[in-house]
């Protein structure tokens, strides 16, 4: 529980720009920008996705059931935004970075069973109706040490840098679409390359008195013979970024330190995105 408590206290998220997320809600292309006038929206609803978000799940493995807390911490900052005079063009630099914590709730201490990070760097650009983004990230993990002491779990190496493309688009009102491919850089143990993420969001209009979204992400590895690792889910608005919802996940699992796992998600998560 210790672990869980550090997690969330560092879960302030930086606050954004004024201006920059006034002129994003006077975009004829809102689908595309985020809150903050970026383009390329963050697909929150991927698990790949550093975001602020809590979830208590029933995670299914092997015939076992477990209870779960999720304790995703996750941000960007935008340092650097251009846009052409006609507004037709524009290019954005921007870190991120997350901590993705998984513990044990059917534990006396509810330990760390896993803890995995990912940081990258994002170059993103709109190009009228279509948005695009190219990150540069590393992602390692590591085993809780509780977990380790009382299974004896050995950890598996799972550092590795990569590239990864995606293009996005917002072909009708509310919706939004992605996706792209990924390659490893450098890997230990040297991993197959090649992965494909693509996903849709959809949430209902700013104006109306209940507002509600629903979004499903796939990721696809070569590594795990493109066995789909899907996460969906389906839920209101609290306030401006903030969700609550029900979060359904099959296939490979999240966890990095058991990837080559398949498990079966569902539960609720509370999340937060600027």
């Amino acid at each position: 529980m210790r672990d869980l408590v550090v997690c969330l206290v560092m879960a302030a998220p930086v606050v954004a720009a004024g201006p920059l997320a006034a002129q994003a809600r006077s975009s004829p292309e809102p689908g595309i920008r985020d809150p903050n006038g970026h383009p390329f929206r963050t697909p929150s609803g991927s698990p790949l996705e550093p975001v602020h978000r809590l979830a208590l799940l029933s995670a299914t493995r092997d015939s076992l059931r477990d209870g779960i807390a999720l304790a995703d911490i996750g941000d960007r900052l935008g340092f650097w935004i251009r846009r052409d005079p006609d507004g037709e063009v524009e290019f954005a630099g921007a870190i991120h970075g997350g901590a993705f914590s998984r513990f044990d709730l059917g534990g006396p201490d509810q330990a760390l069973i896993e803890v995995h990070y990912r940081i990258g760097v994002l170059l993103r650009a709109r190009f009228g109706k279509v948005a695009a983004r190219a990150e540069l990230y590393h992602v390692s993990s590591h085993l809780g040490d509780e977990f380790l002491l009382d299974t004896g779990a050995r950890p598996i190496s799972t550092s590795r840098e990569g590239m990864e493309l995606m293009l996005q688009g917002s072909p009708a009102s509310g919706l939004t679409v992605y996706g792209g491919p990924g390659v490893l850089l450098r890997a230990t143990p040297d991993f197959e390359p090649i992965s494909l993420r693509a996903g849709a969001a959809w949430e209902s209009a700013p104006g109306a008195r209940a507002r509600f979204h629903a979004s499903v992400d796939y990721f696809g590895w070569a590594e795990l013979e493109w066995k789909p690792a899907v996460a969906a889910e389906l839920g209101a608005a609290l306030a401006q970024g903030t969700r609550v919802g029900l979060l359904l996940g099959f296939g490979p699992s999240r966890a990095e330190q058991f990837f080559q796992q398949s498990e079966r998600l569902v539960g609720v998560s509370v999340s937060h995105v600027r």
